[in-house]
C-alpha cells in the first residue's frame, strides 16, 4: 500500500524535535516506522520543507486552496485522501490497512452487489449536487465493477430528477420570500373613504 502524509509546516521532516513536541507527531513517527516495517511505501512531505511534493497530488492542492493550511495534515492511501485535519490513530491505520486488503482480495457476490448499489447511489448523488469530480470517480468505480451502462444511466437520471425537484423547491421558496418583502396593498385608494 502506498501511504502519503502531507504535513503542515513543521520544524523538521517529522516535527519531532525541540523541547515542546506534539504527542500526535510522536505517535505518527512511530506509526510511520511500524507501517514501513509491514512493507508499506510511506512518504511524508512537509509543506514548509518539501512543498513542491504537494504538486504531485492535485486533489490535495485543490483542497489546500479551498480550505487553507489549517486543513493539514492530509493522509492519502494509494493517492486518495482518506483523512484530513488530524493524524490517524493506530486503530484508524489498521482500518485503512484492512480496507486495502479487502480491495485486493476476491469479494463475494453479496459484497459485490452491495458495492454496486453504493456506487450507483453515489453516482445519483453526484448528479444531484452537481459534483463532476465525484461523478467521474464513481463512474470509474462502476466500470471496474462492470456495472452496465444502462444501470449507470438510470442512476444519473434519478439524480437529475432529484436535482430538478430541489431546484424547483428553491425557486418556489425564493418567490415566497420575495412576495413577503412586497408591501401590502389595499384595494382602496388612500382618501377614498372606503376603508
Amino acid at each position: 500500500m502506498k501511504i502519503t502524509i502531507l504535513d503542515p509546516a513543521l520544524c523538521c521532516s517529522t516535527g519531532v524535535c525541540g523541547s515542546d513536541v506534539d504527542d500526535a507527531l510522536i505517535e505518527t513517527a512511530a506509526h510511520v516506522k511500524w507501517l514501513k516495517s509491514l512493507g508499506h511505501d510511506v512518504q511524508r512531505h512537509n509543506i514548509s520543507n518539501d512543498g513542491a511534493a504537494f504538486k504531485k497530488f492535485p486533489a490535495a492542492i485543490e483542497k489546500l486552496q479551498k480550505d487553507g493550511v489549517d486543513s493539514l495534515p492530509y493522509i492519502l492511501v494509494n493517492e486518495q485522501i482518506v483523512m484530513t485535519g488530524a493524524y490517524p490513530s493506530k486503530a484508524e491505520w489498521e482500518a485503512f490497512l484492512a480496507l486495502d486488503d479487502s480491495e485486493n482480495s476476491p469479494i463475494s457476490p453479496e459484497e459485490k452487489a452491495s458495492q454496486k448499489t453504493a456506487i450507483l447511489i453515489c453516482i445519483g448523488a453526484a448528479i444531484a449536487i452537481s459534483n463532476i469530480k465525484v461523478l467521474k470517480e464513481y463512474v470509474a468505480s462502476a466500470k471496474k465493477l462492470d456495472i452496465p451502462a444502462q444501470e449507470i444511466a438510470k442512476a444519473m437520471h434519478l439524480g437529475n430528477e432529484v436535482k430538478n425537484a430541489l431546484s424547483q423547491e428553491i425557486i418556489e421558496q425564493a418567490n415566497t420570500l420575495l412576495n413577503e418583502m412586497q408591501p401590502k396593498t389595499s384595494t382602496c385608494s388612500p382618501g377614498s373613504g372606503c376603508c
